[in-house]
This record gives C-alpha cells, structure tokens and sequence, in this order.
C-alpha cells in the first residue's frame, strides 16, 4: 500500500491500513473487515482508545443506527469510524484457507450506501460535542467505483466516487427514472461538507478482480 509520511503519534488512519494491508489483504466480509481493523487499532495504540463495536447513533433519519466502531481516548474524545467491503467475485488462496468472494453486484448502492455513511458520520458531529474526528472506509475490488461515469443519465450519477475528484456538498438524489425500490434502499444523502475523493492501492494479487482499493474520507470537526 503505497502512502506518504507516516505519523507515529497521532491517530493515523493510513498508517493503520498499510498495517492491516500486510497481516489482512482480504477478508471474507464486511464484519471481518469490522473486526480485524479495531484489532489492529488496538495492536498499534494499545489503551489509548477503548474501542466500542455498532456503536448505538439514535434517531439518525428517524431510525437507529449503529456506528461500525466508535474510539474513545483517554479525554473522552470521539473518532467515529464506518466501513464498507464490497466485492466482485474473487477467489484467492492465502496459507492454508481460500477466499471465496462473492459478486454484490450492484454497484450503484455501493456508490450510495458510502455517502450515506459520510453523512451519518457528519450526523454523530452534530450531536456529539465530544466529537474529534471521523472516518468514511471503504476496501473494493469493484473497479467500476472509481471510474468516472459517462452517461449523465445514468441512474446513480449524483453518487459518483470518481477518482481524484470532488463531491460538493448538498442533495445527492438518484434520477428520477429510478425504481422506486432502489430510492427507498438508499434515499437521498444531504452532505454538509465538500470531500476530494482520492482511492488508494490496498492490495493487488495481479489477476481478475485481484486490485483491491481504499477509499477514505475524514469528517473533520470544523469550526
């Protein structure tokens, strides 16, 4: 995983992914992701966070919802953090056990459900005054969501994570040609900051669907 200047003190999300990266190239799911990130955590700044595991967020779009993982350090402060994995058939032998990915297929909620996560994390800023920093995660082998979207008409276009662009902040809504099913799986996403969207090389086992990329956005606590 290729980074810049690694920071040995401070709260370093990049420095934690290279880690990981080396011990954990894939995973076999989302909550595996969950699990072997706050394990790494714990491993690289022993108790100088206490780690809480879906992190109950109440009252977020007039439901419950759980924070992936909520770090705590020694003032109190909070570092929400949510995850994504979302994968295109792989298959992959690591030591003694094989990695059977599944296809999520639907490209379009991945785009969605990311942004939804950034929103919600914006939400936690709002109504945690103990709010240090946040972080959007996502690991992918689908190619397709970094790629720019050439069809404007396309039905997610409002939710594109091209690469080395930027999301305004504002209304993120599907076109209206959407089915009404896919709207009510995600509904629109309000952002109230600005993101420049950079994906990172995570791993790469050189055969079909073997680049796995990183995206990360970090809410920071503003003004």
């Amino acid at each position: 995983m290729i980074l810049g200047a690694i920071s040995k003190t401070e709260f370093d999300i990049y420095r934690i992914l290279q880690e990981l990266s080396k011990t954990n190239p894939l995973f076999c799911s989302e909550l595996e992701f969950q699990f072997y990130l706050a394990w790494k955590i714990k491993e690289i700044y022993g108790d100088d966070y206490k780690i809480c595991i879906e992190h109950p967020l109440k009252s977020y779009e007039d439901r419950n919802r759980n924070i992936d993982l909520l770090l705590i350090n020694n003032t109190g402060g909070y570092i929400p953090i949510e995850l994504k994995y979302r994968k295109s058939r792989f298959e992959h032998n690591i030591g003694n056990y094989t990695y059977k990915l599944k296809d999520d297929f639907a490209i379009d909620q991945t785009r969605c459900k990311y942004l939804k996560d950034i929103s919600r994390i914006e939400y936690f800023r709002e109504t945690e005054k103990q709010f240090i920093a946040g972080y959007a995660i996502m690991i992918t082998n689908q190619s397709r969501a970094w790629q720019k979207i050439t069809n404007p008409q396309q039905t997610d276009y409002a939710f594109s994570l091209e690469d080395k662009t930027v999301i305004n902040k504002g209304s993120k809504r599907w076109a209206e040609t959407t089915a009404q099913c896919t709207k009510n799986d995600c509904p629109e996403v309000i952002l109230k900051e600005n993101y420049f969207i950079e994906w990172r090389d995570y791993c790469n086992f050189d055969k079909p669907n073997g680049l796995f990329r990183v995206l990360v956005a970090e809410i920071k606590k503003g003004e």
